[in-house]
């Protein structure tokens, strides 16, 4: 017993030796996105020009957004303005953090629990620049192809293969003016006829039971930014939130904060 007892200490003091003689620079390379099962997305509406309502409905929501995360868990903000094509992916990158593991687990890790952290400050620096960067560079576009602009950054993350989106969040007055819907169409069109006209043209979110937000809907476009008119906004709501159940969406939550 005591030979086995010396053998388990010794395999301890091996490991721990391992640990001690590790390379920060090689342990700073763990690939987090490994860790994660999830991905949060994140998509600006660029269409409409913000005022200070927007900002700061958009920096607190996307506060709570943030800190909702897990680590390894990936987070992609998409930037819409104008037309689908012009969808912008301004950030893409796993969340920093180690799982949480036993006396054990964390012996043999490759995750170090400091390290994560550094790599964490770094990740949501980034991420608070870009988010900046969009409210400050503000642009505004004739055109607002919002339902295509989803479908296209839901099928990025698709395409890439990455973890399914847990969490979505989208900021937008969600009042679509394209070549699918044009002009004032979106505020007029039964749903169903919507919902047919985005069929036919297989336009469709890809959201498998993830959580769908959308906040800054309820005022206008006109440069006042006015509430819509209640019948307006009832149609507009239940055409969006009948598009994003038809992709698969748990659940779906459309106001303006």
């Amino acid at each position: 017993m005591r030979r086995d007892l010396g053998a388990g200490l010794a395999v301890v003091a091996l490991l721990l030796a391992a640990l001690a003689g590790a390379r920060p620079a090689a342990a700073a390379e763990t690939d987090y996105c490994a860790l994660g099962s999830a991905t949060s997305l994140l998509l600006v509406d660029r269409s409409t020009r913000y005022d200070e309502v927007d900002r700061d409905i958009l920096v607190r929501t996307v506060d709570s957004f943030f800190r909702r995360q897990e680590p390894g868990e990936r987070l992609v903000v998409a930037a819409a303005a104008g037309a689908y094509t012009e969808l912008k992916l301004v950030f893409d990158a796993c969340r920093p953090g180690c799982p949480e593991a036993g006396l054990f687990g964390r012996l043999t890790s490759t995750c170090r629990p400091v390290l994560a952290r550094a790599d964490f400050q770094a990740f949501e620096a980034e991420f608070l620049a870009r988010l900046v960067a969009l409210l400050k560079q503000p642009e505004e576009a004739a055109a607002s192809d919002l339902f295509r602009s989803v479908a296209e950054a839901t099928r990025l993350v698709e395409a890439n293969r990455y973890a399914p989106v847990r969490q979505f969040l989208m900021f937008s007055d969600l009042l679509e003016a394209s070549s699918l819907l044009p002009g004032q169409a979106i505020r007029r069109m039964p749903t169903a006829e919507v919902l047919q006209r985005l069929a036919e043209a297989h336009v469709e979110a890809r959201l498998p039971r993830a959580e769908v937000r959308v906040i800054g809907f309820g005022r206008s476009d006109a440069p006042s930014r006015p509430p819509l008119p209640q019948d307006i906004r009832r149609r507009v709501q239940a055409t969006w939130e009948s598009w994003f159940r038809a992709g698969g969406a748990g659940s779906v939550q459309i106001g303006l904060r």
